[in-house]
């Protein structure tokens, strides 16, 4: 897998830190980081990306703006790469709103490039296509294996964690919780991780991107204990 990632600030600096510990080893990853002060409106997106010096061939791109003036760089990054496929999470509605999120993807749909935007990130899940799918097997949305011993909670291993590293926080911390607290237990270990998604009530959830994640993280739990 040959990786790049686009960065804008601590949010995507903590996942970029994460995806390097825990990748495969023969993934290639590297990191163009995104201008600071970009402005509201960008009257030239090309000359803004033509100063980033990019270039070459890539499985995937994951792009992590901090702001919409960030996202709309999305277009004319993709033409000075070959890519294969775009994800493009958002934790903070005001980073990306859906009006802007759907105008992009028109956009990059139209160059013949696939592009996801999971609302959080930890909610991405195969899509069937290919390169997201290879990264989305091992990050996104949580995937555990629990041993529960004695009605407690003995070792839990990760199958698939969220991109910030969160359900491996939440995997160390959980062993010796009672079984009947693990749920709730693991939703408040991965907010306190800390969960980098937003904690304003966000029109597309109707809730919180942090309680989402949260939730995420209960149901993987509740699925494992399931099994």
């Amino acid at each position: 897998m040959r990786l790049i990632v686009f960065t804008q600030g601590a949010y995507g600096e903590r996942i970029l830190l994460n995806l390097r510990r825990r990748a495969p080893q023969d993934w290639v990853i590297e990191e163009s980081v995104i201008p600071g002060g970009l402005p509201v409106m960008i009257d030239d997106p090309e000359g803004i990306v033509e100063d980033m010096g990019l270039g070459g061939s890539w499985d995937l791109v994951l792009f992590m703006g901090e702001s919409p003036s960030a996202f709309t760089l999305i277009p004319s990054i993709l033409e000075k790469l070959k890519v294969g496929a775009v994800i493009a999470p958002v934790d903070d509605y005001e980073w990306l709103p859906r009006g802007l999120e759907r105008q992009i993807g028109g956009y990059v749909e139209e160059m013949d490039v696939e592009i996801v935007f999971p609302r959080t990130f930890c909610a991405l899940t195969p899509v069937g296509v290919p390169q997201i799918d290879a990264f989305a097997e091992l990050f996104g949305a949580p995937g555990l294996e629990v041993e529960v011993v004695d009605g407690k909670v003995q070792c839990v291993d990760v199958l698939r964690g969220a991109p910030c590293g969160s359900t491996h926080y939440m995997a160390e911390k959980l062993p010796g919780t009672k079984v009947g607290d693990a749920k709730p237990r693991a939703g408040t270990l991965v907010q306190i991780y800390p969960c980098l998604a937003s904690r304003k009530v966000d029109r597309f959830f109707g809730d919180s991107p942090i309680h989402v994640a949260g939730k995420i993280a209960e149901k993987a739990l509740e699925k494992a204990l399931r099994e």
